[in-house]
């Protein structure tokens, strides 16, 4: 098993690398950030309600999905998951009174790049 489809472009398969490193490396920066206690990241977190005592369980979380995206037997599975935990931090950065920016993005960059490197998974003929 690859992460990639045999049959796509080599500019499409190093376009689709590109966004797809780029929002798993933020992720696991963010993770890092709430596992090693950083001062800011704890804060930030503590503006979200009901999460802020979380932020060590949410840390590890954010890198076990990155982990599972990056396994080839089981990236599919990590893309989802990375999706519907793209969808919280949308959701988190609202709640917080945060611009929800950096989270659609993310997503963005994470959907984009994952279509760009395995097409037959959104089930569409690209």
């Amino acid at each position: 098993m690859k992460l990639h489809e045999s049959q796509i472009s080599k500019a499409r398969k190093i376009s689709g690398y590109v966004l797809s490193i780029l929002p798993s490396l933020m992720i696991v920066f963010s993770g890092s950030n709430k596992i090693l206690g950083i001062e800011w990241m704890v804060e930030a977190m503590k503006r979200i309600p009901h999460i802020g005592e979380m932020t060590l369980f949410i840390g590890m979380l954010e890198i076990a999905c990155v982990i599972i995206y990056w396994i080839p037997r089981v990236s599919n599975i990590g893309f989802f998951l990375l999706c519907s935990y793209t969808g919280g931090i949308i959701v988190a950065e609202i709640v917080a009174n945060y611009s929800p920016l950096p989270g659609i993005m993310l997503a963005i960059f994470l959907y984009t790049g994952t279509m760009l490197r395995k097409p037959s998974l959104s089930g569409l003929k690209l």
